[in-house]
């Protein structure tokens, strides 16, 4: 595989840059105009909790950086970082190019819940995100519990994955066509399409350290899932412990799916391109692809959110519909390239 960046340092740091100058600029951008200075002093002097800056805004001002657009931004970052995490690590304990963060049925079970939240508990803003982790983490028990009964393999999970998530999808279709009114059917089907429109302080810093832990879980392991790629066979003569990185494998993104989900909704393509667009940039490595995925991820997701927000200003358009609408064609036109192949160094 052809790499853009020998030195994956620099792309990290481009990232980091990119991350800075975006989240500033997209922060500005709305249906009400601000200047990057006045956010910037807004966000020091709430985060120190003293007023550094001297307040030249108006208190409304305020309000929509700080309670809206900020961390609505975090949650970009945070849920599209975790979410090419999780599709790096399905993508290794499949072995499949096509693996997502939703293979193994969770965000399906994770809809079920938030969908009953928002139809039979009126959807406030603690019983959607509480429903869905709780369901999320109930349809992963239930594929371990089913997984285990016949022999651990990475094929039997995602076919058992399969089986759960078409349940679930049923249950929740069900639901969907015996909602009691239209706002709360619409409520339904947009949360199911993903959106960082619910994004609240109250939630940011769980995800934030979800994804935290994730990192330095999986990271240490980037040459076990070197040598997973090749093969269970491979990996055990050179001395990897399988069982025990299939295991870990398992519960971080079985714990970071849930979290994201439930505060996001489900939001497509993030878990299946980044991964493979990063591997174009840097190899195959895991310990140059997983920080430049989680750092591409916040970018990507971040930055669709803006264009999303930007394209329709009457009214809110689920993210997940755009990151589909644009991540299929760039996927598609890269995977065109013969230069591309799956699991390269």
């Amino acid at each position: 595989m052809k790499k853009l960046f020998n030195n994956y340092k620099i792309l990290c740091l481009i990232l980091c840059i990119l991350l800075i100058v975006c989240s500033t600029f997209i922060v500005t951008i709305g249906s009400v105009s601000l200047k990057g200075t006045d956010v910037w002093k807004i966000i020091v002097n709430k985060s120190l909790g003293r007023e550094i800056f001297q307040k030249e805004w108006k208190n409304s001002i305020e309000i929509i950086v700080w309670n809206l657009r900020v961390p609505r931004i975090i949650m970009g970052m945070t849920a599209g970082g975790s979410l090419a995490l999780v599709g790096i690590l399905m993508q290794c304990l499949t072995k499949n190019p096509l693996a997502s963060p939703y293979i193994l049925g969770i965000s399906a079970g994770a809809s079920t819940g938030a969908v009953m939240a928002i139809l039979f508990l009126g959807g406030t803003m603690l019983s959607v995100p509480v429903g869905a982790f709780v369901f999320g983490t109930f349809t992963a028990f239930l594929v371990f519990y089913f997984a285990r009964a016949g022999g651990f393999s990475s094929t039997r999970l995602v076919l058992i994955g399969v089986a759960v998530s078409s349940l679930f999808s049923g249950i929740t279709t069900l639901m969907i066509m015996m909602a009691p009114n239209e706002k709360e059917l619409r409520g339904a089907i947009f949360w199911m399409s993903g959106s960082l429109g619910g994004s609240n302080w109250k939630y940011i810093p769980f995800a934030l350290i979800s994804l935290g832990v994730s990192f330095f879980l999986v990271y240490p392991k980037y040459r076990e899932l070197n040598i997973l790629v090749t093969g269970d066979e491979n990996a055990v003569a050179l001395g990897v412990d399988v069982k025990k990185i299939r295991l870990l494998i398992v519960l971080v993104s079985t714990f970071l799916t849930g979290v994201i989900v439930s505060n996001t909704g489900i939001i497509g393509f993030v878990g299946l391109v980044i991964p493979h667009v990063t591997r174009g940039l840097v190899g195959g490595n895991h310990k140059k692809v997983i920080p430049c995925a989680i750092l591409m991820g916040g970018v990507f997701l971040i930055m669709t959110d803006a264009l999303t927000r930007s394209l329709f200003t009457s009214q809110e358009i689920p993210i997940g519909v755009i990151t589909s609408i644009f991540g299929a064609p760039f996927f598609l036109n890269m995977l065109r390239k013969k230069a591309y192949r799956f699991g390269g160094e």
